[in-house]
């Protein structure tokens, strides 16, 4: 009897001792409990911004913060963007990217005519500005971007367009690739400033941190599981408000995604752990 206590305690510490880990485990409900930030200037301090940071811990997108949808755009020919292409589970938001025909005999050109349902999350509201913002995903294995970006009336910061299985350009599925576009006379007047970074990983092998400190109107610094590898000057004065979005699309110039790719579960979907915003304090 005495050897049977024994085991029997033993038996629920360890179940105590499991439940505890398993519970350290969980992801934190504040973004101040985890980030990789850089170190804020002398006499300021990182706030978190609740309106722009989500765990996606629960089982539906949170209707308050974001829509599945982008707000003024349908997408990049031959993608649509899909609301039913978005969807939470597993504490994982899945941008989906799917083919809405069986095969390409009756599109005529398969470069213009829509042909693949890809997906779109956007900010509710257009109110990122300067600070600190940073998500964690894995790209999809497609020959589509998967991307974490904002936008304004004339301005764009492209924190990543990541490609995960080009067809062509193959090297890009392993570089960080990053943009910021200047365009107040519009899309033809465009100053765009690409920068590419080697990672020690391919974009769809893995999840990785991508994140952008939009430092003032003129600059923006570029960060990589917490380590900065690039900095850019803008085009022009970025000084409105940006919506934040995650999205899928197809860039023809770097190959079209096959059908049989789009319908496979284990490659079609770009993952987002998740997203986290900070701006300056002062202390």
């Amino acid at each position: 009897m005495i050897h049977q206590s024994i085991r029997i305690v033993l038996c629920m510490c360890l179940w105590i001792c499991t439940e505890y880990l398993v519970g350290c485990k969980e992801k934190p409900t504040e973004p101040e409990a985890q980030g990789l930030l850089p170190e804020a200037p002398a006499g300021f301090r990182w706030r978190a911004v609740p309106q722009l940071s989500d765990e996606f811990s629960g089982d539906k997108l949170d209707a308050s913060k974001w829509l599945d949808f982008h707000p003024y755009w349908q997408g990049r020919e031959p993608s649509r963007f899909e609301p039913r292409n978005v969807v939470l589970s597993g504490g994982i938001l899945r941008l989906l990217s799917v083919p809405l025909v069986e095969n390409l005999g009756g599109i005529a050109n398969p470069e213009k005519d829509v042909w693949v349902g890809s997906s779109c999350v956007s900010s509710r509201t257009a109110s990122a500005s300067t600070g600190y913002y940073e998500a964690r995903f894995q790209a999809s294995d497609l020959s589509m971007t998967s991307s974490f970006w904002f936008q304004g009336k004339y301005s764009e910061i492209d924190v990543v367009e990541q490609l995960g299985r080009p067809v062509k350009n193959e090297w890009k599925r392993d570089f960080m690739m990053m943009n910021t576009h200047y365009y107040p006379g519009g899309w033809d007047t465009d100053k765009a400033t690409p920068v590419q970074w080697k990672m020690p990983s391919g974009s769809s092998d893995g999840y990785h941190v991508y994140g952008v400190w939009w430092r003032d109107k003129e600059t923006a610094w570029f960060y990589h599981e917490g380590e900065k590898v690039a900095e850019v000057q803008f085009g022009g004065e970025f000084s409105e408000p940006m919506f934040l979005f995650f999205d899928t699309e197809v860039f023809t110039w770097d190959g079209l995604p096959t059908i049989q790719s789009l319908k496979d579960p284990a490659r079609n979907a770009m993952l987002v752990d998740w997203v986290r915003a900070w701006v300056l304090a002062a202390e």
